[in-house]
């Protein structure tokens, strides 16, 4: 990721977003009307006979004239759908880990619910300029350049031993390393937190100093930016926070993680986020036999606002041993699983697993199709992306919400 230009498409929008257009509806008035409706109506006299006689010769003539008005075209009852553009990104590699390029619609196969769904394009999308050829010389269709390119450094302070502590000092000691030898002035990276609520330490920056003092601050407990003065005139993650909600309802990470998503949607460009993490176990959640036996009700609602705003997590765990319960591995890389990204449980330094994802972000797939919601219905919409070529692998996101 860091290092290389970024891309997008030509709207400024990567990532799963949903473009609405609503289908045409006749007027449920007018196809009620009735021609004779609109008329006063004529009443013959009680009792009166030739009354009566000169009502029903009257309407003998005029029939001939009602029947001449336009009458409306009967119409079959249709549903009202609204059709949407759906886009998601995804990456395919080879068996070696190489990014795989010059693929088309046709290589995709893309279902909802099981049935599949007809792809309308697919495009490239690369932080990596072309090195002997400018785009348009390119063997294989090649988006524009990016000038941004976005990476959140999340540390999930849910413990405050001497041992967790050490090795988040350790974490960020990495961090910092990998900056200092990959950041370039398209980069934007911010700085945030959790432990008694959501903290963030540095909106987006290419600050080397700045990034640097949020990273100090993110480890020895500080109060983070708790105004939207600082967010700037660039993109930024304060300028789009819910500041009371920040403040008083992200008591869990869950709950943090869920509003950092809603901070970050109006940027439209996709956010890698790496958080590091001894694990995450949700306020309602039971923990039995070393396993979470059940899912906590904030989980859903968090993915479903962080594929909403193009957020892909990198969970990084602070225990790299191996007598760790399951449980402590298993929702960093579940919540992974559910973004399009991956879980980092083992590793000697924390540069490598951040080179692996620099190497794994370096482009993806952007792949557009259209499908139909009814108006009203609000939900998150599972998709399956595969590709019909068996030895290559595709990472995708899981779905997209609608309905917003």
């Amino acid at each position: 990721m860091l290092g290389e230009p970024w891309a997008t498409n030509a709207a400024g929008r990567a990532g799963p977003y949903i473009a609405v257009t609503m289908s045409p509806e006749r007027n449920p008035a007018a196809a009620r009307r009735n021609p004779l409706s609109s008329r006063r109506r004529l009443h013959p006299a009680k009792g009166d006979f030739m009354s009566k006689r000169f009502f029903t010769l009257l309407m003998i003539a005029a029939a001939p004239l009602f029947a001449q008005e336009t009458q409306p075209a009967a119409q079959p009852f249709t549903e009202r759908v609204d059709v949407n553009l759906v886009q998601l990104d995804a990456i395919v590699t080879d068996s070696r880990g190489n990014q795989m390029l010059g693929l088309g619609k046709d290589d995709f196969v893309v279902r909802e619910n099981g049935q599949p769904m007809p792809v309308d394009s697919v495009d490239y999308f690369t932080n990596r300029r072309l090195i002997n050829a400018p785009e348009s010389a390119a063997n294989f269709k090649v988006e524009r350049v990016h000038e941004e390119r976005y990476m959140i450094f999340f540390f999930d302070k849910i413990t405050s031993d001497f041992t967790s502590q050490a090795e988040m000092i350790r974490a960020r000691n990495d961090v910092i390393r990998f900056l200092d030898d990959r950041l370039r002035a398209e980069d934007r990276v911010a700085v945030v937190g959790h432990d008694v609520r959501l903290k963030v330490y540095s909106d987006f920056t290419s600050d080397k100093a700045q990034i640097r003092r949020a990273l100090n601050d993110a480890t020895s407990y500080g109060l983070g930016l708790r105004t939207k003065d600082a967010s700037g005139s660039g993109p930024s993650i304060m300028r789009n926070m819910d500041i009371d909600r920040m403040i008083n309802k992200t008591g869990a990470v869950y709950e943090a993680l869920d509003l950092l998503g809603d901070a970050l949607r109006p940027i439209h460009a996709r956010k890698d986020m790496v958080i590091f993490s001894n694990g995450i176990i949700g306020p309602d959640e039971d923990v039995r036999g070393g396993l979470i036996m059940s899912r906590s009700r904030y989980y859903d609602p968090m993915i479903e606002s962080l594929n909403s705003a193009d957020v892909t997590l990198y969970p990084v765990s602070l225990q790299s041993g191996m007598v760790e319960p399951e449980y402590v591995h298993q929702n960093l890389s579940t919540m992974a699983s559910d973004t399009n990204g991956e879980y980092y449980r083992l590793h000697a330094s924390y540069v490598t697993p951040l080179k692996q994802i620099e190497k794994k972000t370096a482009g993806y797939y952007l792949i557009s199709y259209y499908t139909k919601k009814r108006p009203g219905e609000h939900g998150f919409q599972k998709v399956n992306v595969a590709l019909r070529n068996p030895e290559f692998k595709v990472t995708a996101r899981s779905g997209y919400s609608y309905g917003d």
